[in-house]
């Protein structure tokens, strides 16, 4: 709560994002449930972008962003490179910009905070009061609304059919169109400017049970796969989705990560059958490379290895830990 109710951060941020930690699991974790190396180290390290993936429960959202609403535009500056637009820009302050030039940038792209995406009153009728309470501070209703009105639009809303008809699912709230669709409902957030924050306490803020066999575990890596592939093959995909808004490049490359990594199994299946082929017909089909190319390949996997122990060290995970993720 701290960080949405922020006075300089909190208006920018659409949720608080915890890591899940759980209960029952096996001293060894031989089937890597504690997934730290993505708790651990790929969460943190997005918090350093535009924050983190919203990963379906242990989050605490801001319920103006979760309602469509864009987040109020920040003050404009200088103009800064490829690098600063990829991982934030710089802290420094930048000289004014010429009040003629943002004047004429606002006009084109200015949305008011206040004013949704879409108009809510048209999409669901009966709701005046809860519509109107989104933007209203310390969860408060407009004084207009007497118990009568209040009591009407809360059986309404808990309805089974408080949806139908509406664009709920599609631009409100939880994002359908996938089984996944906590990884749509953060993309449509960060894909309109918000920004998440990762908040690891030492004490663990939400606890969960998680698979306690081989099978569920790979049931449950099975439908993580399923629910990328259909991001992946949707209108949302983030490979095509939301340019023009503000999402910055890194963080959708994260998104595009996270939908393209069960299409990685197929060079890795080519990857572990061609050097057998190889070997039981006595012909290779990679040519002897030279002593200048086995630099390149040295160094680049001397790179990736460094880059795995810096990462190790910084989050403070094990290198058994790390295996057991590989392994799965």
């Amino acid at each position: 709560m701290c960080f949405l109710m922020d006075p300089n951060l909190g208006k920018y941020v659409c949720y608080v994002q915890f890591p899940q930690r759980f209960d029952g699991i096996d001293k060894n974790d031989r089937y890597a449930n504690r997934n730290t190396v993505f708790f651990d180290i790929n969460l943190r390290g997005l918090d350093g972008i535009q924050g983190p993936v919203y990963v379906g429960t242990g989050c605490v959202f801001n319920r103006t962003a979760l309602y469509g609403y864009e987040p109020p535009h920040k003050p404009k500056q200088k103009k800064s490179g490829f690098l600063s637009s990829c991982f934030g820009g710089s802290r420094k302050k930048s000289s004014k910009l010429s009040k003629k030039g943002s004047d004429k940038k606002k006009s084109k792209r200015h949305v008011d905070p206040t004013v949704p995406i879409f108009s809510l009153e048209g999409i669901e009728e009966g709701v005046e009061v809860f519509v109107a309470s989104t933007l209203m501070e310390n969860g408060s209703v407009p004084q207009s609304a007497t118990p009568e009105t209040l009591l009407k639009e809360a059986i309404h809303v808990i309805s089974c059919g408080y949806e139908d008809k509406t664009d709920w699912g599609s631009e409100i709230g939880w994002i359908y169109g996938s089984v996944t669709e906590d990884i749509l409902t953060g993309f449509k957030m960060h894909a309109r400017g918000w920004r998440s924050i990762y908040c690891m306490p030492p004490r663990p803020a939400f606890k969960g049970s998680a698979p306690i066999n081989l099978s569920d575990r790979l049931n449950q890596v099975l439908r993580w796969t399923l629910g990328s592939l259909e991001i992946l093959f949707s209108r949302l995909c983030p490979i095509w989705y939301g340019y023009g808004g503000r999402l910055k490049w890194l963080e959708r490359f994260a998104y595009v990560n996270s939908t393209i990594y069960p299409i990685t199994a197929i060079p890795l299946l080519f990857y572990c059958t061609l050097p057998a082929v190889c070997l039981l017909t006595g012909k290779f089909i990679i040519p002897q490379i030279s002593n200048f190319a086995s630099i390149w390949f040295i160094s680049l996997f001397l790179s990736i290895f460094a880059t795995g122990i810096l990462e190790m060290r910084w989050s403070g995970v094990g290198i058994d830990e790390w295996w057991r993720n590989e392994q799965l």
